[in-house]
């Protein structure tokens, strides 16, 4: 049997399995690529282009920015961002805008489409590094430290390694933690304006970042895209509905509209209008979050990261400033000549990712009951005015 003398050795003598072709998963991909091992990464998604991705992401300097050097995809991300995407308006149910900036305080976080940067990273990889239409359902451990990933399609594959950045549900969670996502108590409902009614009210607000129309425990939220479609959110706090799974599309948009009106009863007609401004589907989307502190279980060959260890709610955006920092702390554990094994080396990346991820978890808990609160605009302006 070959000994090794780092976890870098054992490495590169291994099978490794990416679960996820996500921003974290491809991430990894990509860092584990520039050091020589090109694992093979799983993706449930037929193609890149096979389901939306949902909208925009802010990239913080510190985070996801610094991640993307660490790629060497900082250029690439330069000519795709959207410094106007930081365009903030902030506005009480009946239209009065409280506050219009086109920066927030703090350090600059421009946007970029989820495809956009989905594709950056998909760009970075050999071609035959992923493996399209691969739905993973189970992730069953093996004599010597190994895995077999079992394929929706009656197939499975073996691993050496096994990084999990399958999201939320990811099915090897279970391996390592007992914790499991709860709902948040709020759900979203989306649908986007593409080509029809150009300046409209909520078009017209939303320039080139954000609109946040924030009432009673209700916030209409909308999200400039980079082909110009905006995406609006209908944010409620409410029970959530078992009968129906998240991305669900719903089949009967004009009862989603009336729905819709009742529960935002008593708000400017002007922001009511964008319901019949809005092209195709509504999707229901509620928000679930792993709690700040986690007990993870012992475990080897194996390790979780992006959504699939820490997914919180997106209020804040730290989602994927999370993931791709993630993404680089775990290939620096690696390839640290100081971890002479594998899961000595994951062990310790582990420990540092739960330790930053539980007040980025508990601020973004926090920034929801800023946003959804009884008493509307007031608790966000106060926040805002603290800022500055």
């Amino acid at each position: 049997m070959t000994e090794f003398t780092t976890a870098e050795q054992a490495l590169q003598a291994a099978d490794v399995v990416v679960l996820g072709g996500g921003p974290a998963g491809l991430a990894t991909a990509r860092l584990l690529h520039q050091r020589g091992i090109t694992p093979r990464v799983l993706e449930r998604d037929a193609g890149p282009l096979a389901r939306s991705q949902g909208g925009s992401l802010d990239l913080g300097e510190q985070g996801g920015q610094l991640a993307l050097r660490e790629m060497g995809l900082g250029a690439r991300f330069d000519e795709l961002a959207r410094p106007l995407g930081q365009r903030l308006c902030l506005m009480d149910p009946d239209g009065t805008v409280r506050i219009d900036v086109d920066e927030a305080a703090g350090e600059s976080r421009p946007e970029i489409d989820r495809v956009q940067l989905r594709q950056l990273l998909i760009d970075s990889l050999p071609p035959e590094t992923i493996t399209w239409g691969a739905e993973v359902v189970d992730v069953t451990p093996l004599a010597g430290d190994r895995h077999r990933v079992g394929l929706a399609d009656g197939t499975h594959l073996d691993a050496d390694l096994v990084i999990a950045a399958d999201g939320i549900r990811s099915p090897a969670r279970a391996l390592v933690t007992a914790a499991q996502p709860a709902y948040s108590g709020i759900t979203f409902i989306h649908g986007d304006l593409r080509d029809r009614r150009r300046g409209s009210f909520v078009e017209r607000h939303t320039g080139e970042g954000i609109l946040h129309a924030v009432g009673d425990n209700k916030a209409i939220l909308a999200q400039r895209a980079a082909d110009r479609s905006v995406r609006v959110y209908f944010a409620v706090r409410i029970a959530e509905d078992p009968t129906r799974v998240q991305g669900e599309r719903f089949g009967d948009s004009a009862a989603v509209r009336e729905q819709l009106r009742k529960t935002f009863a008593g708000w400017s007609a002007d922001l009511l209008d964008v319901l019949d401004e809005i092209d195709g589907d509504f999707a229901y989307w509620p928000l679930y979050g792993m709690p700040a502190h986690q007990l993870w279980l012992p475990h080897s060959g194996l390790t979780l990261l992006g959504d699939a260890a820490h997914v919180m709610p997106p209020f804040g955006g730290e989602g994927v400033n999370m993931a791709l920092p993630d993404a680089v702390e775990l290939v620096h554990a690696l390839f640290s000549p100081e971890h002479s094994t594998v899961d000595e080396a994951i062990a310790v990346f582990e420990r540092r990712m739960l330790d930053r991820m539980a007040d980025v978890v508990l601020a973004a808990d926090a920034a929801g009951e800023l946003l959804l609160s009884p008493a509307g605009t007031a608790p966000l302006l106060a926040h805002f005015a603290a800022a500055r």
